[in-house]
């Protein structure tokens, strides 16, 4: 990596992966030593320029159902409903029943995904009335109406690409978490060799850090990523390409990568436990 490439990525990464080690190498019938001070941005170059495969995907459908029909066909075709939690994720392309619905005129508003509860309401001029109990979007997407959930509406479901799991886990009970949630062929158990759709994050490019350092917020501190060192390199255990596999690092302990809430990485004992990262993987 040039000089030039380290500092233009040097900012996302401000430790530094200092390794106490003992490691022994035959080179011409000769044994030494080697302790080996390697920075972390050597380790993972983010890849510039592209947008991230984490952030939902949101599909417009064009099927009049109610509300209740439009939810079990997200559920069952894709994640939920879209949730909508700032104006940043505002729609604007689409219209139609979103997730946002409450149970009754004095209840709260809950998102269809975990039933979170709502906090951004861009609603229009005197919405929502009395027993309008769920929400759909115009064709301007800008403003939210409420209607009857038994109304006939075009809706929008969403592919969640990254989910934040708040149990705290060691490094390897996280990663049989993520590969036991949804298996690729349904027919066969998650567990079955390459058949697990999800795995512990792996994070390639700039735009990856962010969406993943914004949804680790809701952490109480840093997280598991799918970062490990196994014989003698750093790898993602999703496979993806990525750290490069020359780099010369001889950890003393079992090591494994965690993003701060900062948006940088680092790594830890693996054995220690905390909230970590599961994300879906590419389609090959």
């Amino acid at each position: 990596m040039s000089s030039d490439q380290i500092s233009t990525f040097s900012f996302l990464f401000s430790a530094q992966l200092q390794c106490a080690c003992d490691c022994r190498y035959l080179v011409e019938n000769m044994r030494r030593e080697i302790c080996i001070l390697v920075p972390l941005l050597l380790l993972l170059p983010p890849v510039c320029g592209q947008v991230s495969r984490l952030r939902p995907n949101v599909t417009f459908h064009k099927y009049l159902m109610n509300w209740t029909q439009a939810q079990l066909y997200c559920r069952e075709n894709h994640t939920d409903l879209v949730t909508i939690r700032n104006e940043t994720e505002n729609l604007d392309k689409f219209h139609g029943w979103i997730g946002l619905y409450r149970e009754n005129t004095s209840s709260d508003w809950k998102w269809s995904r975990g039933d979170e509860i709502a906090t951004y309401f861009p609603w229009k001029n005197d919405h929502p009335k009395d027993g309008e109990n769920c929400a759909f979007t115009k064709e301007d997407g800008k403003q939210w109406l409420a209607t009857k959930c038994e109304s006939h509406n075009q809706f929008m479901c969403y592919e969640e690409n990254l989910v934040l799991v708040k149990e705290n886990k060691t490094w390897e009970d996280a990663l049989m978490h993520c590969r036991t949630l949804e298996a690729v062929d349904q027919s066969k158990p998650a567990t079955d060799y390459q058949n697990h759709r999800y795995d512990l994050a792996t994070l390639l490019t700039v735009d990856d850090l962010t969406f993943a350092q914004e949804t680790a917020q809701e952490a109480p501190h840093e997280v598991w990523t799918g970062l490990r060192y196994l014989a003698g390199q750093w790898v993602w255990v999703g496979g993806e390409p990525g750290p490069p596999k020359n780099i010369n690092s001889c950890p003393t302990q079992r090591f494994c990568g965690i993003l701060r809430k900062n948006g940088s990485l680092d790594i830890r004992d693996c054995m220690q436990k905390r909230f970590f990262l599961c994300y879906k993987k590419p389609s090959s």
